[in-house]
């Protein structure tokens, strides 16, 4: 399943920048996501994120976005692979 998202805010710019429109596909159990992909996934309170993949371990995701001062793993910590919904394409 393909899906488009627009991109909110300058959490990864000037990778991504506000206002940007990225392509996605579902994430589905054999799709491997590795270190440089971004991925879009639900963080409540805040709903949908896209950030990009920085390390992996034993099948787990820290995920970051190139502001400092952005909400990523470095305040949840690290994200299981049935967390991520989507990863970009283009």
């Amino acid at each position: 399943m393909i899906r488009v998202f627009k991109v909110e805010g300058n959490s990864l710019y000037p990778h991504l920048k506000e206002g940007q429109r990225i392509v996605c596909y579902k994430v589905f159990t054999f799709n491997k996501i590795k270190v440089g992909d971004f991925v879009v996934f639900t963080k409540s309170p805040h709903g949908l994120i896209i950030k990009q993949v920085t390390k992996v371990h034993k099948g787990q995701y820290f995920v970051q976005g190139t502001d400092p001062m952005s909400i990523d793993s470095r305040d949840f910590g690290y994200l299981h692979h049935h967390d991520i919904k989507y990863k970009r394409i283009f």
